[in-house]
């Protein structure tokens, strides 16, 4: 049979109503704390940037309105789902971030007259970004040259400063001149391995081997037709313009 004892919480004989009641309240109030309102609980995501934790909570939540949009404007730009975007770096405000528009949505809770705007955005990497773990490709790496990621997260919205341009190496050097907004891509940055996803399929140039950066100034070999870096060389810009340049492997 199983035995019983007494439980300390239990009224006592000789327990005054006084004692009781203030156990009671003891007990009570850790469960008052635990209970957290649906707006403190967005407040406190808001403040910590917890954009992707607010959209899975308003998704579960029926006190709060979720709109979904296939475009928005802002600073004075329209921008679709699919397109690419400058986004604001207030850590490095002279290199923007770049990403791709996956989602747009407003989050309203029904109490509050406050509206939030996000978007969801698959993220390329810069430069930057990348030597601090691959320092020896610094020299090929261009400075409007953009990798593609799996990386995807929520932002504020008004952290978009502008629609940008992404294309393919070809199509960038085809043009004019480099235009404000418009990057190459040619890579896939693996961040979870600090590594590059398809850098053996690039063409080597130059005596240094390594794969061609349009921000750098080459010179044609009118023999061998080879490629190479007018520093790599030794020459000058604008030496061999009027004559023929034969490279050291075919003199």
């Amino acid at each position: 049979m199983a035995e019983f004892k007494e439980d300390k919480f239990f009224n006592k004989p000789g327990d005054s109503e006084d004692s009781v009641d203030k156990l009671k309240k003891k007990i009570s109030k850790p469960k008052q704390q635990d209970i957290i309102s649906t707006s403190q609980k967005i407040k406190e995501m808001f403040k910590k940037q917890q954009f992707k934790d607010i959209v899975n909570w308003a998704e579960k939540d029926p006190s709060i309105t979720l709109h979904e949009y296939d475009e928005m404007k802002v600073n004075s730009h329209t921008l679709k789902l699919g397109q690419y975007a400058l986004i604001k770096n207030a850590k490095n405000p002279s290199e923007d971030f770049v990403g791709k528009i996956q989602r747009i949505v407003t989050i309203k809770e029904n109490k509050s007259k406050k509206l939030i705007c996000l978007c969801e955005v698959n993220w390329f990497y810069r430069k930057s970004e990348i030597i601090k773990f691959k320092p020896q490709a610094k020299p090929w790496i261009s400075n409007n040259e953009v990798f593609s990621t799996s990386c995807t997260d929520y932002i504020l919205a008004s952290a978009i400063l502008s629609p940008c341009r992404i294309v393919t190496l070809e199509e960038y050097e085809s043009s004019s001149q480099a235009e404000k907004g418009v990057f190459f891509t040619r890579l896939e940055w693996l961040p979870a391995k600090k590594k590059f996803d398809g850098l053996s399929k690039l063409q080597n140039h130059c005596t240094c081997k390594q794969p061609q950066n349009p921000d750098q100034i080459y010179i044609q070999c009118d023999k061998c037709q080879k490629w190479y870096h007018i520093t790599c060389v030794g020459l000058k810009k604008g030496e061999y313009e009027q004559k023929d340049y034969i490279c050291g492997c075919c003199r």
